[in-house]
């Protein structure tokens, strides 16, 4: 993407979208989570998983895998790259490198993957439509 200096107004927007559903996730637990996630993502938003699995549809869906991934796992580090973000018109994609060690069920995991977000303006806000979480092959 281009320097931060020359984000246009949607890039940004879009930026600052992807920051508040990360910083839910990472930072908010419960019903303070959920307010911000359902706030981020389209309701009838599509995710996807490893290979492009479809996982499901929906709002409370998506904001229900966030929930169940921090309920049982323990972040023990993460980076987020900056994202890219390619605008056309009413709709962009955007995408980021991640690394992650976490905890579950006794067991540490170290993943590296990618996020690609679609976005699309729905009554002048940003909202996720499509998400797809990539983990890296190790």
């Amino acid at each position: 993407m281009a320097d931060q200096l020359s984000l246009t107004a949607d890039q940004t927007a879009i930026r600052d979208l992807l920051s508040r559903i990360n910083d839910a996730w990472i930072k908010q637990r419960g019903e303070a989570m959920t307010a911000v996630l359902t706030e981020c993502f389209a309701e009838d938003v599509v995710m996807r998983g490893p290979d492009f699995a479809f996982l499901g549809q929906g709002r409370d869906l998506v904001v229900q895998s966030y929930h169940d991934f921090v309920s049982h796992a323990e972040v023990k580090s993460l980076s987020l790259d900056e994202p890219e973000i390619d605008v056309t018109g009413e709709t962009a994609t955007a995408q980021y490198k991640w690394a992650m060690t976490y905890a579950l069920s006794g067991q540490e995991y170290t993943e590296l993957g990618r996020d690609l977000f679609v976005v699309a303006r729905r009554d002048k806000k940003w909202l996720v439509v499509w998400r797809a979480m990539l983990v890296e092959a190790g």
